[in-house]
């Protein structure tokens, strides 16, 4: 930011300081994705300082607007005031002069990385996120790599978003679903087109399960195991988010079962079963991952096994949602803010009610729980 710049905005009072940096940022939004400006009416950014609680009245905005017109900020038509006593209502835009500093302040993508107009304007507004603070020589490399994945395509579709990004981009498994699409499409190159991969999940039962429990944790799978709930119920190890189970759920064709049981079963078969129940960490993020997967399993219910842990969370023990119990990241519920982890649950009580289901109305009253806060984020 040039000196007179600041100096010109030291002498504005808050909120049209307030209302510039909104303009500013919507401005910009709009010159990145169209390549032009914005304007707004007059009524739009008196409307906008009173949402900011930044005036009282509509004549102390209209009063900002004719000071920002004045220090040659605002610009209107020819000739038309935005002084309070005319209360008009013009289209109104940033004045040239200060769009053209705007302008400057973004990334340029580099002369020498050879990109086309779309390639260009896709690898700057990168560089304000995803590629930010790379250096020269890896952007060149990216680029150098990007071009040979496109002229490697349709045959490198088949090996996978995976093995191709590792193959052709810095030996980076995850540069090709981590960079924004927009820039993967500018050099001809869809995500979605490359082959899915199998998926392994690690599974047990008997060859005639009478039901299918999904379990969050592997420790707690192994639990299972080894009381040998899974001589009775056929088990599917979750992995929390790691492993997309709701979206591999999506695909069960392409779900390969590994465990030291189960022989020939598949995954399409077992989500055929009468009795399917989830047991996870209660906290908010375990009660999510139960969410996401009913989207795909609409009979899918919360395990019995949450019911004593409801009830020693309900009485004030478990722990707190921070960092040294690894829940740091996670939204509260609705009047809830410890959790308690599945590992918890005693051999005993995982053998008296494995298999059975939560009853619905508990289950449905500590979702509207994780539902009431999202809501009121």
């Amino acid at each position: 930011m040039s000196e007179a710049r600041q100096r010109l905005l030291s002498t504005l009072e808050a909120p049209a300081r307030e209302l510039l940096a909104w303009m500013e940022a919507a401005w910009l939004r709009h010159y990145r994705r169209h390549g032009s400006g914005k304007r707004w009416q007059a009524t739009t950014l008196v409307a906008r300082l009173m949402t900011l609680e930044a005036c009282r009245t509509q004549l102390e905005a209209r009063q900002y607007l004719e000071r920002l017109q004045r220090a040659g900020i605002l610009a209107v038509a020819d000739g038309v005031s935005l002084a309070p006593r005319l209360g008009l209502n013009p289209r109104v835009g940033l004045d040239p002069h200060w769009t053209e500093a705007l302008v400057r302040g973004l990334p340029r993508a580099a002369v020498e990385l050879g990109l086309t107009p779309a390639q260009a304007r896709a690898w700057e507004r990168a560089l304000e996120g995803a590629l930010g603070g790379w250096s020269a020589s890896d952007q060149m490399a990216l680029v150098a790599g990007l071009r040979s994945l496109a002229a490697a395509l349709p045959a490198a579709y088949d090996l996978g978003a995976y093995r191709a990004s590792a193959c052709y981009l810095l030996g980076s498994s995850k540069l090709l679903t981590a960079l924004p699409q927009e820039l993967l499409i500018a050099f001809g190159i869809q995500v979605s087109a490359f082959r899915l991969p199998v998926t392994w999940v690690l599974a047990s039962g008997p060859r005639s399960p009478r039901g299918l429990l999904l379990i969050e944790n592997p420790q707690s799978f192994s639990q299972a195991c080894e009381l040998g709930i899974d001589d009775e119920l056929a088990l599917i190890c979750s992995f929390g988010y790691g492993l997309s189970l709701g979206e591999a759920l999506s695909r069960p064709e392409r779900i390969r079962l590994v465990g030291p049981r189960l022989p020939g079963a598949s995954l399409k078969a077992l989500l055929t079963l009468p009795n399917m129940t989830y047991w996870g960490d209660l906290d908010p993020e375990g009660l999510r991952i139960y969410r996401a997967l009913k989207r795909h399993l609409p009979r899918l219910a919360l395990s019995a096994l949450y019911e004593p842990m409801i009830t020693t969370l309900q009485a004030a023990q478990g722990h707190p949602l921070d960092a040294l119990t690894g829940k740091a990241g996670q939204v509260p519920g609705q009047g809830w803010q410890r959790g308690l982890d599945q590992e918890w649950v005693e051999d005993a009580t995982l053998m008296r009610l494995a298999g059975l289901a939560l009853d619905t109305r508990v289950e449905a009253a500590w979702l509207e729980a994780i539902d009431t806060n999202e809501k009121s984020q």
